[in-house]
């Protein structure tokens, strides 16, 4: 490998690193920001990171065409400019629904920062090495993952949530400025297709629609007006979308690429997959503040130990399946993130032993996660064409954020609003149930994958 390549990587990897860190004390500030207003409940807060991840989705697939037209360097940069105005718009937001529109922002400035990078970083690497240098720049969001929380933590304790996300600031303009100095602009193409903004705007709608659904339908009323109308725009939205598809010259999921089996595949279980992966986070953050007593800083410390597992093993997962094929890899990482959740649902009481009855829940859960979606996410661009990456790595990423969306709505409707060791046993075996059946759709992987320069 050139030294351009791995400087291409590590710049890209950087703002997976900044998006991956806001997203992990998001998870950790939850309960601080509960206490700053006191009269919002658990499903209310939960929206500053479900309105985030459906902003991130909805704009994902845009953004890599965008990227695709525009030049993906150029992308990246505005989408990064968004992501440190949300940031510190953040840090002032007087009510609970500023605060999630600021949220809302910052997942619209990362949506297009994401797929720019990984289309810049995947071009810089030889195709036999791909499974690696996405490996790699996945890594980078599991270690955000584990320093985040302990930084987050500290910054709580010592000041507040908005010390914590100031913290996006200084990174977000030091990603910037490495990338101006490694990063090259890629080839534009002025003539290729415009996105299409109706296919994501129909996307966000059904997704919001689905979670606020799935949150408040218990206390709305599951047959109340507001319900029943929010139903019927769902299946509206979902109609015209698949119609959309079928019909469209160059709709918002191309029909290029779901003729390829690898990535239908690898989408479908990234999807299923992600409905636990995301709301796992929130809900082990519960967990440790709710039922166990942590504080904010001992619960970072108790994250990080999943966090960094995942780290770990997703950098050694990317050698594994370059060398003996993605589903090998994929299926059994998977399995030990399904172990640890049913190790949770039986060990995580009130009064735990943390390295007797937490921690190795936590390490399987790591271990899942490191060697799960990473290897899902190079599978599903192993077969695309080189011109069609950033779109491809958006639309794994919209599977990801769309799922994280409905799995944490599910939780924090299993959860209630006065979680007991009832409820978090329940959410555990939901995580794992879920994901049991993302290693059924990663079964249907390639056995070994076929490359293509």
């Amino acid at each position: 490998m050139t030294k351009t390549a791995w400087k291409v990587l590590i710049a890209t990897s950087l703002t997976n690193f900044a998006v991956g860190l806001d997203m992990s004390m998001t998870n950790v500030a939850i309960p601080d920001i509960q206490r700053s207003f006191p009269s919002a409940s658990t499903a209310d807060l939960s929206w500053a990171l479900t309105f985030y991840m459906v902003a991130y989705a909805g704009f994902l697939i845009v953004s890599g065409r965008w990227a695709d037209r525009f030049g993906r360097l150029r992308v990246l940069n505005i989408g990064f400019g968004c992501f440190v105005l949300g940031s510190a718009l953040l840090t002032l937001m007087p009510t609970v629904s500023t605060l999630v529109a600021a949220r809302g922002l910052i997942g619209i400035g990362a949506a297009m920062a994401a797929p720019a990078s990984l289309g810049l970083a995947v071009a810089a690497w030889p195709a036999e090495r791909r499974g690696t240098a996405v490996a790699i720049w996945s890594s980078t969001l599991a270690l955000s993952s584990a320093i985040g929380p302990i930084i987050g933590g500290f910054a709580i304790e010592l000041g507040s949530w908005r010390w914590a996300f100031a913290l996006n600031i200084p990174i977000g303009i030091l990603a910037l400025v490495w990338g101006a100095r490694v990063l090259t602009e890629s080839s534009r193409d002025p003539n290729a297709s415009r996105p299409d903004l109706t296919g994501s705007f129909l996307i966000t709608a059904a997704t919001a629609g689905l979670a606020l659904v799935i949150v408040q339908g218990g206390e709305w009323g599951w047959l109340s007006l507001p319900v029943l109308g929010l139903l019927a725009s769902i299946i509206v939205a979902g109609t015209l979308l698949i119609r959309r598809i079928a019909t469209h010259p160059d709709p918002i999921l191309p029909k290029a690429l779901l003729t390829i089996r690898s990535f239908r595949a690898a989408n479908l279980a990234i999807f299923l997959f992600g409905l636990g992966f995301f709301s796992a986070m929130l809900t082990i953050v519960l967990y440790l503040t709710e039922i166990v007593g942590y504080s904010t800083v001992k619960t970072g410390f108790g994250v990080s130990v999943l966090a960094t597992s995942a780290f770990a093993s997703s950098n050694v997962a990317g050698r594994l399946a370059d060398r003996f094929g993605y589903r090998r890899v994929a299926m059994p990482g998977m399995c030990l993130f399904v172990l640890g959740c049913l190790w949770l649902a039986q060990r995580a009481g009130q009064h735990p032993t943390f390295f007797v009855d937490v921690f190795p829940g936590f390490v399987l859960l790591g271990l899942g996660i490191g060697s799960g979606p990473p290897i899902l996410a190079a599978a599903a661009v192993s077969d695309v064409n080189p011109e069609n990456f950033s779109v491809a790595g958006a639309i794994v990423q919209t599977a990801r954020q769309l799922s994280g969306a409905i799995g944490v709505s599910v939780v924090v409707t299993i959860l209630g609003n006065a979680p007991s060791e009832t409820s978090f046993r329940s959410a555990f075996l939901y995580l794992g149930m879920v994901t049991g059946l993302a290693v059924v759709m990663a079964s249907r992987l390639p056995s070994l994958q076929n490359h293509k320069d």
